[in-house]
């Protein structure tokens, strides 16, 4: 062998060995362990709020799932959006059932090196049980919501379930799958590496609307376009609008002081009305409620 081809070879040593790093500093090399669902259940219930709307119910549900940085007060006015029009919300604490605080999830669980949605979906698949097991629950009417992190997680799921995988931290996959829901609503969703949505399809029969940023700097925008044009081309059935004038997040008013993100009030009604739209058109609305 050449000096040329020993010096071709370390130089591909080296980008390996930076490549494995830059993985393992990423926590992509690290295996999830394997748990059972009523496990994740049991574990995940104290960190799930539900708030009831007025009425007798059944009702029909929507599940939110926080961004990466967990449970912030924007859940709680989703949460209300939904209630007033005769829904129950379920806001599950993924971050806090993991034992993540809110700075460590800005390290970790916002750069990927935690808490992935492969993993996350398990938690999803724990509080659908919850729902079906309520006795207030309507659990053939069940509505995903998700931001940022939440909306990889919703769409990770749909994609592990068309293909008959389980969630990275699931010993299987569970019996009822996803059975009850009836259509995704995702903001500004993360669509790049290692999103499965990029490679494996989802369920035809279940809706996806997105709401995007355009020029988006945490969530490139284009990566979840590309996403979306591959899975209608596979049969799926997306649309997504953009919100323009905006930054990722633009509808969360707590942003940490060093964040570059900004809440904008005014657009952040265009997410409300959105949001409120989209329980109306995919629910049964109002047999559960006192009007």
């Amino acid at each position: 062998m050449g000096w040329f081809s020993l010096f071709a070879l370390l130089i591909a040593l080296i980008a390996a060995a930076f490549v494995l790093f830059r993985l393992y500093r990423r926590g992509l090399l690290t295996p999830v362990p394997k748990t059972a669902l009523d496990e994740i259940m049991r574990g995940i219930t104290p960190f799930t709020d539900i708030h009831l709307p007025k009425g007798e119910g059944p009702f029909p549900v929507v599940i939110l799932l926080h961004g990466c940085g967990g449970v912030r007060p924007n859940m709680a006015t989703f949460a209300q959006l939904a209630t007033d029009l005769g829904v129950m919300a379920i806001v599950p604490d993924s971050n806090s059932f993991h034992g993540i605080a809110y700075e460590e999830a800005l390290e970790t669980v916002c750069t990927g090196a935690k808490l992935r949605a492969s993993e996350r979906a398990g938690d999803l698949h724990a509080v659908l049980e919850l729902v079906r097991q309520h006795p207030l629950a309507d659990s053939g009417q069940i509505i995903l919501a998700g931001w940022s992190h939440g909306s990889w997680t919703a769409l990770e799921a749909l994609a592990l379930d068309r293909a008959g995988q389980p969630p990275a931290s699931l010993s299987e996959l569970p019996p009822n799958g996803l059975a009850g829901i009836k259509a995704v609503f995702a903001m500004y969703p993360y669509s790049g590496f290692p999103a499965r949505s990029r490679r494996l399809p989802w369920p035809p029969d279940i809706p996806v609307e997105s709401l995007l940023v355009r020029g988006d700097t945490i969530c490139n925008d284009q990566d979840s376009v590309d996403v979306f044009n591959r899975q209608i081309k596979w049969g799926a059935d997306v649309k997504w609008r953009y919100v323009e004038n905006a930054t990722h997040a633009f509808d969360e008013p707590d942003h940490h002081p060093t964040s570059t993100l900004i809440f904008d009030p005014e657009r952040a009604e265009i997410a409300y009305a959105a949001f409120q739209d989209f329980l109306t058109r995919h629910l049964k609305l109002g047999h559960g409620s006192e009007d």
